[in-house]
């Protein structure tokens, strides 16, 4: 060994500090041991250093206890090993550690029995949402009240349906999901289709509103007016009215007032038709081969758009008998209308009554030309009951028969003789068909057994529901010509067998001998 080891102080193993030791022993205990190695420790004799060892910091040495000032002749003689007891207590001996497997199964533990703790508070929902409870078929306020019982915030959808009007049909999110119940559900509920608001709109817009609504049966009525062709007027059932898709939803759609299609109609049919147009009319009568009473034409054309309450001229075929003879066709006109036509034709009223029985008219008029017209119920007898009175066509009183008694100016022409060919003339004046037969006084006064200077041709027929009869002749210097007719039943109604059943003896009898 060197210099230096020389004069190290060796001790034994006993003496030197447990290497083990965490903790200082008791300090009255240390200062013991001290004092033991000094007592053991031999007195060293130091020679003066000629080397200053480093000098060590006085709160170092009494903290550690293993350290005693050098001394100089320690450093030269060997001295025998000193054994010094540990000032620090031994701590116990570590616990063993356990193995990894048995940590490993411990965590494993561990974590499945926080598994179970979150399946179980999860399973009773109290985390992690909630189920929303079945409410499909339930009503709307039974859906919403179990829905806010399970702590749902609940919003409600409508779906126009064709029924199970305020059921839920669906839910979102779906029956039987977990969801967060403040973000709430939401309820589809059956609700009434209703009428939308189609008034004022183009019928295409109103279409599409009513098929967007659910409406499969969508009709147009048009109807003319003023505002813009296709705009909506109407709609039925009415705006807001529920219905179902198989109901029938009419549009009433606004189109130009235009002139309508008239020629053919009769004149009131043609009338009543501009009225439902929202058109006025006026009748202008024209002569025309059309059957008598209907519209030959119009002013303006049909088919002319013009202003709601235009008036509209109707040309009309003269419904009026062609001539004043033409008795027949007085059955085909109203008593007013009638009254207008004599009237025009200068016929003056000089009696007017009505017949009791039957409250049809009994008027008498005179021509301008001398000739006599009369409405009377008993058209074979001449006798005119008066003077004075009122017009009582014009008051709607009705025509059971018709007399006209020729004027010589009105006269027509051949119609002098008294024979078949006179009466034939007479017939055509008259617009007569369907000769039947003809007498003569001849015939009456043998039946009667009567006598004088009577002498006439007399004819009768029947033509559709009416029977007529023409007399030419008279007594003595007395002549005149007489057409007549009546609806056959008027002759039926008389006693006719002393005239072995004639209507022409009968007719001639009547007006001749008691006229």
């Amino acid at each position: 060994m060197g210099e230096k080891d020389e004069h190290t102080v060796r001790m034994r193993p006993a003496d030197l500090p447990d290497p083990n030791a965490t903790r200082l022993a008791d300090p009255d205990a240390t200062r013991a041991a001290e004092t033991s190695v000094a007592a053991r420790v031999p007195a060293v004799d130091v020679a003066p250093a000629t080397t200053r060892l480093p000098e060590r910091d006085g709160i170092d040495a009494l903290s550690d206890p293993y350290f005693s000032p050098a001394v100089a002749a320690d450093l030269t003689t060997a001295r025998p090993v000193v054994s010094i007891d540990s000032p620090v207590e031994s701590l116990p001996e570590r616990k063993r550690r356990l193995p990894r497997w048995a940590l490993v199964l411990i965590a494993v533990l561990v974590v499945a029995a926080a598994a179970g703790v979150a399946y179980l508070t999860y399973a009773s929902e109290l985390w992690g949402g909630k189920t929303v409870p079945e409410v499909v078929g339930l009503s709307e306020q039974d859906a919403h009240e179990r829905l806010e019982a399970a702590g749902f915030a609940v919003e409600v959808e409508y779906r126009a349906g064709d029924g199970d009007f305020g059921t839920v049909l669906s839910v979102d999110p779906a029956e039987g999901v977990r969801a967060d119940p403040a973000a709430g559900v939401t309820l589809v509920v059956a609700g009434e289709r209703v009428i939308p608001s189609v008034v004022g709109l183009s019928e295409e817009e109103a279409t599409q509103a009513l098929y967007d609504a659910g409406a499969a049966n969508v009709v147009v009525a048009r109807q003319n007016s003023d505002e813009a062709a296709g705009t909506v007027l109407a709609v039925d059932p009415a705006e807001g009215s529920a219905f179902v898709s198989t109901d029938e939803i009419t549009l009433t759609v606004a189109q130009p007032y235009t002139v309508p299609e008239l020629t053919g109609m009769a004149e009131k049919d043609a009338l009543a038709a501009l009225e439902e147009a929202g058109l006025a009319g006026t009748v202008s009568y024209v002569e025309s081969d059309a059957e008598k009473g209907t519209v030959v034409g119009t002013d303006p054309v049909a088919g002319t758009e013009v202003a709601g309450g235009t008036s509209v001229t109707l040309s009309v075929s003269s419904p009026y008998p062609a001539a004043p003879a033409r008795l027949l066709e007085y059955f085909d006109l109203s008593p007013q209308a009638l009254a207008t036509y004599l009237g025009e034709e200068g016929f003056t009223l000089s009696y007017g009554a009505t017949f009791p029985a039957t409250g049809n008219a009994h008027v008498v008029f005179t021509g301008d030309q001398g000739e006599v017209l009369q409405i009377t119920d008993y058209p074979e007898s001449g006798s005119r009951g008066g003077s004075g009175g009122a017009n009582m066509l014009e008051q709607g009183a009705g025509v059971g028969g018709v007399r006209y008694a020729f004027s010589s100016a009105t006269l027509p022409a051949g119609a002098a003789s008294e024979s078949e060919s006179g009466v034939r003339a007479v017939m055509e004046a008259c617009g007569f068909e369907g000769l039947a037969e003809i007498c003569t006084q001849d015939d009456v006064m043998a039946r009667l057994g009567a006598d004088g200077d009577w002498h006439f041709a007399c004819a009768s027929g029947q033509q559709g529901d009416y029977t007529w009869v023409v007399r030419i002749g008279g007594y003595g210097s007395n002549t005149g010509v007489v057409a007549m007719v009546a609806p056959t039943a008027h002759f039926k109604e008389q006693d006719l067998s002393r005239f072995g059943g004639s209507v022409c003896e009968y007719a001639a009898y009547i007006d001749l001998f008691t006229g």
